[in-house]
C-alpha cells in the first residue's frame, strides 16, 4: 500500500513538474495569445502581434509587431502599430497583489488616423469599444470572485518615442503624414494598480487626444464640420424628395 502510494506521489510530482516546465517554456506564446484574445475582446477589433520574448532571470521583455485593427466603417487595416515594446518588471512583486512594472518604452508607434464619409473618426470609435469593454470586464467580475479576474498592475513609466501620425481625410482624398511628440506618463495604476483594460483605456485615451491635438493643428479637423454639413444637406434634400412623394400619393 505504501509503494502504491509513493508512487502516485512520484506521478503527481513528476506531473506538476512538466507542467512547470511547459509553462515557461511556453510562456512566450502563452503572453502573446493573452494579448492577442483580450486585446481583440476589449477592442473590439483584431488585435495581432508578432513575437513576444520574456526573460524571466532579470524580469525583462520585449513584444513586436503589436497591431490593433480598425473598427468597423473605415478602410485602413490598422488603427494603431506600435512597433518594438521594451519592457522592465520589479520580480519581487510577482508574490504580490499589485505586480509593479518599473518601465514601458513604445519605440515607433504609428497611428492611423481616418476621418471617414460620415465625419466620424476611427479612433474615437475605438475609445468608444475599449469603454464599452472596459464595462463588460468590470461587470463580469465581482469582487468575491479571484478567478478569471484580471490582475493589477502599476506601471511606473511609460515612455512613447519616434512616433508618427498617418492621417487620411477619405472622402477628399488627402492624405497628410505628421510626427506624434514624444510621450510620457508616470505611475499608471497609482497606489493600489489598475487591471490591465482599465491601463489600456486611459493609454489609448491619451495616445488618441494627443494624435487629435496634432490633427487639429494641420487643420485637418475643419473637414469634419465640412463634411457634417454635406451630410445634413444630403439628408435634407432627401427629406424634402420624400415629403414630395408623400404629397403626391395622398393628394395634397
Amino acid at each position: 500500500m505504501k509503494k502504491i502510494v509513493l508512487g502516485a506521489v512520484l506521478v503527481l510530482v513528476i506531473s506538476v513538474g512538466f507542467g512547470v516546465y511547459y509553462l515557461l517554456s511556453n510562456l512566450d506564446g502563452i503572453v502573446k495569445t493573452a494579448i492577442e484574445t483580450y486585446g481583440s475582446q476589449t477592442t473590439e477589433t483584431a488585435v495581432r502581434v508578432n513575437s513576444v520574448r520574456i526573460v524571466l532571470k532579470d524580469g525583462s521583455g520585449t513584444i513586436r509587431g503589436l497591431t490593433v485593427g480598425n473598427p468597423a466603417g473605415f478602410t485602413a487595416q490598422q488603427a494603431f502599430s506600435l512597433g518594438e515594446i521594451s519592457t522592465q518588471i520589479d520580480l519581487k512583486s510577482l508574490s504580490e497583489e499589485v505586480t509593479v512594472i518599473e518601465f514601458v518604452t513604445v519605440r515607433a508607434p504609428e497611428i492611423f488616423f481616418e476621418l471617414n464619409g460620415a465625419g466620424k473618426n476611427n479612433l474615437s470609435e475605438l475609445k468608444e469599444n475599449l469603454s464599452s469593454g472596459a464595462s463588460r470586464a468590470s461587470a463580469s467580475s465581482s469582487p468575491n470572485q479571484s478567478s478569471g479576474a484580471e490582475p493589477k498592475l502599476i506601471i511606473r513609466k511609460l515612455l512613447f518615442v519616434d512616433g508618427s501620425i498617418h492621417a487620411s481625410v477619405m472622402p477628399l482624398g488627402k492624405d497628410y503624414e505628421l510626427r506624434l511628440p514624444e510621450i510620457e506618463l508616470n505611475n499608471l495604476g497609482g497606489k493600489n494598480g489598475a487591471t490591465p483594460t482599465q491601463i489600456a483605456e486611459q493609454v489609448l485615451k491619451v495616445l488618441t487626444d494627443r494624435a487629435l491635438a496634432e490633427v487639429k493643428k494641420k487643420g485637418i479637423d475643419q473637414y469634419k464640420a465640412q463634411l457634417e454639413g454635406e451630410v445634413n444637406k444630403r439628408l435634407g434634400a432627401e427629406k424634402e424628395k420624400i415629403s414630395d412623394k408623400l404629397k403626391g400619393i395622398l393628394n395634397y
